[in-house]
């Protein structure tokens, strides 16, 4: 779409929260899952109907702005709705522990990460095997072009702007489970995943997956190693040095304004 979408990481707080009211009204954890995914996808096709088309053809700046303003929006709502208190969140693979030595791993753990792969792995199979996922990828080169070829590009970007709002979702469920769930959760998380993109390359699935990787393992190493206060200041680092170094990330296309799709 050619947007930095600030506001997705409301969309990671909005998601936690969702499935949090449908377990506590009695649907197990999955259902729980797929129900706040599904309801946070349709809300991200009617943000994107509402603030985000009325703005197509202005500058990108204009764009840029709105998605700020609804980030500070969805995240005042949050704190309006769901209150400042920090929320336990119901851990849905249990608590079992895996020990090793001096390694220990929680089953909720291994299957967040389990549940990051399959999300992942389905992620890349929409993009790379539907005739939608080859739309939406025509629509990132040239919108123009793929217009003429009879593609609806209006209707592409409202089921991309669903589709990541529901990734989106899945990953504050996930993350949740592990933590806890707040109102301003996805602040903080929405620049380290933006950090993770530019790190991996804008526009590459794959390289999104590495930058993220890379950073939780430098947040990781710094907090064991350095401090755990200078933490977040060493991945923001990160994305400075990114920016002044590689510019367009690890696995982005020279050339291209947001790497490779």
């Amino acid at each position: 779409m050619n947007l930095l979408n600030f506001a997705h990481g409301e969309s990671f707080m909005l998601g936690a929260f969702v499935a949090l009211v449908l377990a506590s009204s009695g649907m197990s954890l999955p259902v729980a899952f797929i129900g706040s995914l599904l309801i946070l996808g349709i809300f991200g096709a009617i943000l994107e109907r509402v603030a985000i088309r009325p703005l197509y053809g202005k500058t990108e700046l204009n764009l840029f702005v709105a998605t700020i303003g609804l980030s500070i929006l969805l995240r005042q709502a949050g704190l309006l709705l769901f209150g400042s208190d920090a929320v336990p969140f119901p851990e849905g693979f249990g608590t079992s522990l895996i020990v090793q030595g001096t390694v220990r791993i929680t089953g909720q753990q291994v299957g967040t990460i389990i549940s990051s792969i399959i999300i992942m792995i389905g992620l890349n199979l929409l993009l790379k095997r539907t005739k939608i996922g080859i739309a939406m990828r025509a629509v990132a080169q040239d919108d123009s072009t793929a217009a003429l070829m009879g593609i609806n590009v209006h209707l592409i970007k409202t089921f991309v702007y669903a589709v990541s709002t529901s990734v989106g979702a899945a990953a504050g469920i996930l993350f949740a489970s592990l933590t806890f769930t707040v109102y301003d959760m996805g602040l903080l998380m929405g620049i380290k995943g933006f950090t993770a993109a530019v790190v991996g390359g804008l526009g590459s699935l794959p390289g999104a997956v590495l930058g993220g990787l890379l950073l939780g393992l430098v947040e990781q190493l710094s907090a064991g190693f350095i401090s755990s206060l200078y933490r977040d200041a060493i991945s923001l680092s990160i994305l400075i040095l990114v920016l002044l170094v590689l510019p367009t990330g690890i696995l982005g296309r020279r050339g291209s304004k947001w790497g490779k799709v």
